[in-house]
């Protein structure tokens, strides 16, 4: 099978829409997929409409999402999968954490025009999208550092989006703002009470030394974390031999994932994620799983 739990759309940073994302599943013939935009839900039921209108029956859609949080001063990234979309610890925390994009958002924009940047050429702080989605519920689009970094890049106020990062939107850069993300604990905390499963994102992408990796897996197991992302498409064979020996020393289930946000040549939908056989895998008990 071809899985993949990891994966961005416009209702955060992606580029391509639910609806643009699941064609190109179908495309890459991927069978189960994950979509688990940054603090948000609301790719997903545009997701299984899509799903819906372009036939594609062989594609098992799984509800996830991404919380931003913070440990010990670092931003930590959680994933979660299979949760009630409608748990009220749930709908409130999305809702929290939204407001706290949004009010970044406004920190940057505002910074960035200190900067001279012309307002007309950056996007809106606060979209009025972000309202409303079109169940209704308050769970629409936020504007993160990414789509600022693509604005300065694409009206010539640096050379590259990563440019951007390094002049402007970075740690330590004029506009870099800093997160006020809900903390490690209380987002497994949630996730768990929506009757979910919590992994830790990229395990190997937060500049931490291996002391202070153990101590996060560690105290992310005893607050409830019961995953860890093993398997991603850009990792070297002894990343992926490392990680592999973390999940099994620490008794963690495993989950692969491409971190997929737009077409590129180096980080693709489902490319290189098969998952080694000496892991349990996070989806071995999913009831959409079976028979597959």
């Amino acid at each position: 099978m071809q899985i993949d739990l990891h994966c961005h759309t416009t209702a955060s940073d992606g580029a391509l829409t639910p609806a643009e994302m699941v064609m190109r599943a179908g495309v890459m013939q991927i069978d189960v997929l994950a979509i688990t935009d940054h603090d948000s839900i609301s790719g997903f039921q545009a997701a299984k409409i899509a799903r819906e209108e372009q036939k594609l029956k062989r594609l098992e859609l799984i509800p996830g999402v991404e919380f931003s949080t913070t440990w010990e001063g670092f931003e930590i990234h959680i994933l979660a999968w299979q949760f009630s979309l409608e748990h009220p610890a749930l709908v409130r925390l999305l809702a929290e954490q939204r407001e706290r994009r949004h009010l970044r958002s406004e920190a940057i924009h505002a910074k960035l025009i200190k900067q001279g940047i012309a307002a007309e050429k950056l996007p809106a702080a606060r979209p009025e999208s972000s309202a409303k989605n079109q169940d209704g519920n308050q769970d629409g689009n936020v504007v993160t550092r990414l789509h600022y970094a693509q604005a300065l890049f694409e009206h010539g106020y640096c050379n590259s989006v990563q440019d951007a990062f390094e002049k402007y939107l970075g740690k330590g850069q004029c506009a870099y703002e800093k997160p006020q993300w809900c903390s490690m604990s209380e987002a497994v905390a949630v996730i768990n009470a929506a009757g979910g499963v919590a992994s830790i994102a990229h395990p190997l992408a937060y500049d931490l030394s291996n002391k202070w990796l153990r101590r996060l897996i560690a105290e992310f197991k005893d607050s409830g974390g019961r995953a860890m992302e093993v398997v991603s498409g850009q990792q070297s064979p002894e990343q992926r031999r490392w990680l592999t020996e973390l999940a099994v020393e620490y008794e963690l289930l495993a989950s692969v994932g491409s971190d997929f946000h737009y077409p590129g040549r180096y980080r693709e939908l489902g490319r290189n994620l098969k998952m080694p056989d000496e892991l349990t895998p996070v989806w071995h008990d999913w009831p959409e799983m079976q028979g597959l």
